[in-house]
């Protein structure tokens, strides 16, 4: 029977192991949060920190572990030691402990064709520069879900935002670059493999605008011409051989101004939001799940993406929250319609969005034939 590792034990551990279990492959958990959500699904939990490598190791050889899969930002450099080590399928080393620090993918993929990079640079609350370009945007250098992300206007807004974001990066310092505005921000989900990137599928994304920047929904597939998603397709292609990310998923995200293609940031693991699971394989066909599965254990041959004609149906997520309140009309009578997939009810009001949090929220999975309207879903 092939095992697999699952570093991490959270929303995506859940998945990973249940797609597993329909595939008949063990799942070992590996995490120091016994209480975490994905703990009841997998065949065995070891309340073990992710750090700790060795004894991460020396269990998953005494089982014959043959596969390793990271399913955060802070699970990509253990999940690649630890491959290294069992001589699995993996990201090398050196490009995990790098991929997580944005400023890095910046200077990585300056040479991409194509792709077009905002000015930037990389600060400490120590060393703020005086800088006249705003709007600004103030990033942590390593840290997910939107946290410490803040659109600034002023010199004083700055230092006091560098300050604040610093405080959520796991490696010291910020990002500041220039807020570029306009355009249509978007994501991309792709399946490395041996070296060769896959892209899957492009989403639309909806999102509150400054100072935040928050994500409140998501459609697919974006609303591109073929030509663009060509253009797309070749240019996130490349930013992942310019990265180097050789093997796993990667969630890439982009911004598209009167036909140009800007970087926003690159996350070598699974769309959060719903976006990987279940938008993606609802949207195209292609189970991404189990592809990710598989590249880890190294038989993803004849399950590569491109060798399943991707179908074209509609499906999206909206979060419930104050920033689009108007939505909780719709969302209280969604029940009575063919294209709803999935309800999630957590409250009775709209929660405020501080940060993207998929499992808190009220929220409501789409699934049609037809197109999503601005806001709104189309009645069948």
């Amino acid at each position: 029977m092939n095992k697999i590792a699952i570093i991490g034990s959270g929303t995506f551990a859940k998945i990973l192991a249940e797609r597993a279990k329909e595939l008949e492959i063990e799942t070992h958990c590996f995490s120091f949060n016994k209480d975490d959500v994905a703990v009841s699904y997998v065949d065995y939990f070891y309340e073990i920190n992710i750090f700790d490598i060795d004894h991460i190791v020396a269990v998953c050889r005494a089982v014959s572990v043959n596969g390793v899969i990271a399913t955060t930002e802070l699970t990509i450099y253990p999940a690649a030691l630890i491959a290294a080590q069992m001589d699995l399928v993996g990201n090398r080393v050196e490009v995990a402990r790098e991929i997580t620090n944005k400023f890095l993918n910046r200077e990585k993929t300056r040479q991409v064709q194509g792709l077009r990079q905002p000015i930037y640079w990389k600060c400490t609350k120590e060393d703020i520069p005086e800088l006249e370009i705003y709007p600004l945007i103030v990033k942590p250098l390593a840290a997910g879900g939107k946290r410490g992300i803040m659109v600034v206007n002023t010199q004083a807004e700055l230092e006091r935002e560098v300050g604040r974001s610093a405080k959520y990066s796991r490696i010291e310092g910020v990002l500041v670059e220039q807020y570029l505005q306009g355009g249509q921000e978007y994501s991309v989900e792709s399946l490395s493999y041996k070296g060769k990137p896959y892209i899957v599928q492009v989403t639309k994304k909806i999102t509150s605008g400054p100072p935040r920047c928050l994500e409140l929904g998501h459609d697919q597939p974006a609303d591109l011409t073929s030509k663009m998603r060509e253009k797309v397709d070749k240019v996130v292609s490349d930013i992942l051989l310019a990265l180097k990310i050789e093997n796993g998923p990667c969630h890439t995200e982009i911004k598209i101004i009167d036909g140009e293609i800007y970087l926003i940031e690159v996350n070598a693991r699974p769309g959060g939001d719903h976006i990987t699971y279940p938008l993606t394989e609802l949207s195209t066909g292609y189970p991404i799940v189990t592809g990710i599965i598989l590249a880890s254990l190294g038989r993803l041959e004849g399950h590569e993406p491109w060798r399943h004609i991707l179908g074209k149906r509609y499906a999206g997520v909206r979060f419930i929250t104050e920033q689009n309140a108007a939505l909780y009309q719709l969302f209280d009578n969604c029940e009575k319609y063919s294209w709803l997939y999935e309800k999630h009810k957590v409250s009775e009001t709209p929660s405020k969005l501080i940060f993207n949090d998929e499992c808190n929220l009220n929220y409501f999975i789409y699934y049609s034939d037809k197109k999503v309207i601005c806001e709104g879903i189309t009645d069948e």
